[in-house]
């Protein structure tokens, strides 16, 4: 089902010529100022995407600057934050079309650096309260929700979160610096996935699984102290960084990790040795496919892919870019180092192995169900199992659809299951025999074998109140609402259902407060439970 595709990237002069593969970028924008340079893309989806588009160096009369679509590429508008005459946009973070924080840096500690927010698209930006004694000020800033970010900067990893999307935000206590420990921070080394964030810093790697708040060194590099790496994670366990030396093509190295960063292993390939890395990016939707891309360094450019999370590579384009980002498997926008043009993905389409996984127990069975956006040369689905994530074993297999671009949905029934915790993966298997493993999901069996009420909970409430059941077989469920003298004051459930375990809400906004209790009756069997209502 694995997919080959040529990236083209800008075309960079030197003493010496490329050999483009192919056309694959499309130039969408080159209306900007001359002296606007494109930089670190922050990409809602595949129609919204904002940039910094700043002027610099500081010397041309630099201004903090931002560059945004909302029609996939097709215009792109060009603007700045009023005020700002001695700083400069390090990196922008978006959460939808109207709403982006942005990060502005300056060289010796000028008022305007701090932290930027505009819910209105740009028209208006306010600076929140962080970064008001600090020298430089923040670099990097990812939100893991509207209210949930944490924000890295300078000098000394000074970082903070806040919770209330930016409203205050709360210093966090850092390991502290190295002697020697350049903090120069840059937007394509933090990468997060879920509540968990890494970011590098040139000599270390540091790493959080509770949204910013702590924070454990992975890894240090100290002959790299120079430059910072570019980090990409696919999922919890497993990830890819590069780090090279500044001004050293040649001094550069990547490593691999299956265990979340505790063990890191060299990649050794000698595509990888003829580029000079500045770019790495996990392709959203795909299972292990990046993207490395080196634009900096004259005869060390190029761009390479992996579909097997590193461990082997492909040329793809002997010309690189420096700033890549992907919302989704089929699309991309890139801009070039020093670049003010912005470039659209046209290519084929990445390869996509699974959008969607899930388990789901329903005290028969456990049922899997998965989705493919498009397929080539799929074979089909082994779905293998186990109660311990390292001993997998097969115990089905669903035949895939070959070749198809469009979306394909599949499910598998696991019966005849012993109470416990169960671990599922699939092995995506293509008619050449290759295969390629999902991520692993878990799913908590427990067997139905008598009817059953569960106490309600929250209890006491208010309003609302969620009450679990269980069916030994289908039947038809009613459940009742009876005040303190027995009366039927509302139904929660009057239908037909399949044997398995179920949970209703119920909402009793329109009763006061007092002692209920609440009964399920199936065929004869019948259960009574107490709740209280509390206003």
């Amino acid at each position: 089902m694995k997919k080959s595709f040529f990236l083209s990237l800008f075309l960079f002069t030197v003493f010496f010529s490329y050999t483009v593969v192919a056309q694959i970028w499309q130039v969408q924008n080159s209306n900007f100022p001359s002296d606007v340079i494109v930089t670190d893309f922050s990409a809602v989806n595949n129609q919204v995407c904002w940039a910094v588009g700043q002027k610099y160096p500081q010397n041309s009369n630099p201004y903090a600057g931002y560059i945004r679509t909302t029609d996939g590429g097709d215009t792109w508008i060009c603007d700045t934050i009023p005020g700002i005459p001695d700083g400069y946009f390090q990196l922008i973070f978006a959460i939808d079309a109207d709403t982006a924080y942005a990060t502005v840096y300056v060289q010796s500690g000028e008022n305007s650096k701090g932290i930027y927010k505009t819910t209105n698209a740009g028209t208006t930006w306010n600076r929140q309260n962080a970064y008001n004694a600090s020298l430089y000020g923040p670099a990097y800033i990812h939100f893991f929700d509207a209210q949930n970010g944490v924000v890295i900067g300078d000098p000394n990893i000074e970082t903070y979160t806040t919770s209330n999307g930016g409203l205050t935000w709360n210093p966090v206590s850092m390991p502290p610096a190295l002697p020697d420990e350049v903090t120069w921070l840059n937007g394509t080394s933090i990468t997060a996935l879920g509540n968990t964030v890494w970011f590098g810093t040139g000599a270390r790697i540091y790493k959080s699984t509770d949204k910013g708040y702590n924070w454990t060194i992975l890894i240090s590099e100290p002959q790299y102290i120079l430059w910072n790496p570019s980090i990409a994670f696919q999922n919890s366990l497993i990830g890819i960084y590069s780090l090279k030396k500044q001004g050293n093509a040649t001094d550069h190295l990547y490593r691999r990790t299956t265990d979340g960063g505790i063990n890191w292993n060299i990649i050794s390939n000698s595509i990888l040795d003829n580029i000079a890395p500045t770019s790495l990016q996990h392709i959203p939707g795909t299972a292990s496919t990046y993207i490395l891309s080196g634009g900096r360094n004259p005869g060390m450019n190029g761009t390479a892919v992996t579909y097997d999370a590193g461990l082997t590579w492909s040329l793809i384009e002997n010309v690189g870019n420096l700033h890549i980002v992907f919302p989704s498997y089929t699309v991309g926008w890139g801009s070039q180092y020093s670049s003010n043009v912005v470039q659209k993905y046209i290519g084929p389409p990445l390869p996509v192995e699974l959008t969607s996984f899930t388990a789901s127990s329903n005290g028969k069975e456990v049922i899997l169900r998965w989705s493919t956006a498009s397929e080539i040369n799929n074979k089909g689905f082994e779905i293998q199992r186990n109660t311990e994530p390292e001993e997998f074993f097969t115990v089905g297999f669903v035949n895939g659809h070959g070749t198809t671009s469009e979306e394909q949905n599949y499910s598998y029934s696991d019966r005849n299951l012993n109470d416990g915790e169960y671990h599922y993966r699939l092995k995506q298997v293509d008619f050449d025999g290759s295969y390629e493993y999902s991520d692993i999901i878990e799913v908590d069996f427990r067997a139905i074998n008598s009817y059953l009420l569960e106490q309600n909970y929250p209890n006491p409430f208010n309003p609302t109140t969620t009450i679990g059941f269980s069916l030994q077989y289908k039947s038809n469920v009613k459940i009742t609402i009876l005040n303190a003298i027995g009366e039927e004051v509302a139904v929660a459930l009057n239908e037909e259902r399949e044997a398995g375990f179920y949970q209703v809400e119920f909402n009793a906004a329109n009763l006061p407060s007092g002692v209920y209790f609440y009964q399920l009756r199936v065929g004869s069997f019948i259960d009574t439970k107490k709740m209280i209502l509390l206003k």
